[in-house]
């Protein structure tokens, strides 16, 4: 039996307290993995550790005992496994670039990361991480920031839906298209100006100036057929609230990777984008845009509602069962492989 350290930041104003309904998901993934560990009769223990930020630094992690003194540029959405003993260490990284991995890719002791923003196509592009290195990245699974508020929701989001007398037709989403928000120059979202502008008689879509409350837009979604996921790195939480609750989502096909299966038109409704950018924004929106509506066209039509109400439960059904992370301490631990470092 080993011993391990499970290292969590501790971002400014971060109250340390029991898993609330508030919990963070690497917080409630965290506390999985401990139990776990304890399970197989090994010890494990939580260490909550504050980062550093001044004028040269952005987020400086600090552990002394694993040797770490590196500027990660994240204060969230990742956590450090440690074998006490012998000083390795593995990385579970839901960062969007992965950030953590990528900054302490080259130290002696990291063996691997769990990556909840795995795609090949980008690390491959980019060149971030070596061939060496890339054997040390693995797919894992993405979740809501918060899920356990958002699972006290789906009853509330399941009686809207069902009492609806005619739901919204138009393809819906509210998300961030601001002007900054890009990857190397280019509008991340910019496919949200062409169905606005395009398509306004099939869409409710808008950007940060008609983002809702998180509560609100759920309940909106609710009262649409058809709600549409946008792609942050390439994942976002949003699409991962929206399966929590029951609720069908179209997405551009995905060919990045996870630790659970991901079936495309079985588990959401899956739209060719033509080329896309590495972090899966398309290339030409305009494209992206046709393509959406008309596969949109075709999945709101009478014969086809069945399938659309099959996708919302099975999308939810995979996250209940298989990618929430309160039930994801055995895989995960399962994942890092555990014995071998």
């Amino acid at each position: 039996m080993a011993n391990y350290t499970i290292y969590h930041p501790k971002w400014d104003n971060h109250q340390i307290l029991p898993l609330h309904n508030n919990s963070y998901c690497t917080e409630i993934l965290a506390y999985a993995i401990k139990d776990e560990l304890l399970r197989q009769n090994h010890s494990a223990y939580i260490n909550y550790i504050p980062l550093y930020t001044d004028a040269e630094h952005i987020h400086r992690l600090v552990i002394d005992e694993l040797n770490i003194d590196a500027d990660i540029r994240a204060n969230s959405l990742w956590m450090i496994i440690s074998n006490d003993d012998t000083k390795n260490f593995s990385i579970i990284d839901l960062q969007d670039s992965p950030a953590p991995s990528f900054y302490l890719r080259n130290h002696p002791k990291w063996v691997l990361s769990l990556v909840g923003q795995y795609s090949l196509e980008r690390f491959h592009q980019t060149k971030y991480f070596s061939p060496q290195q890339l054997m040390k990245l693995i797919p894992f699974v993405y979740s809501a920031y918060t899920p356990t508020s958002v699972e006290l929701l789906i009853d509330e989001i399941h009686d809207i839906r069902n009492s609806t007398p005619v739901l919204d037709d138009r393809i819906f989403f509210y998300g961030n298209n601001r002007d900054d928000y890009t990857n190397w120059g280019v509008k991340i979202r910019e496919v949200i100006t062409v169905l606005a502008d395009k398509y306004p008689d099939e869409t409710c879509v808008g950007s940060w100036e008609t983002k809702l409350p998180r509560d609100d837009f759920f309940r909106k979604a609710a009262t649409h057929t058809i709600s549409l996921g946008l792609p942050g790195h390439p994942w976002c939480s949003r699409e991962h609230e929206l399966w929590t609750l029951g609720l069908p989502v179209m997405l551009y096909e995905h060919t990045h990777h996870m630790a659970v299966d991901l079936i495309p038109n079985y588990h959401y409704i899956a739209v060719p984008a033509g080329q896309r950018l590495d972090i899966g924004m398309a290339k030409d929106p305009e494209v992206a845009a046709d393509s959406i509506i008309q596969h949109h066209r075709e999945w709101i039509k009478p014969e086809n509602r069945w399938r659309v109400n099959n996708i919302a439960q099975q999308g939810q059904s995979r996250m209940a069962q298989h990618a929430q992370y309160r039930h994801m301490g055995p895989r995960t631990v399962e994942l890092l492989q555990l014995g071998h470092w």
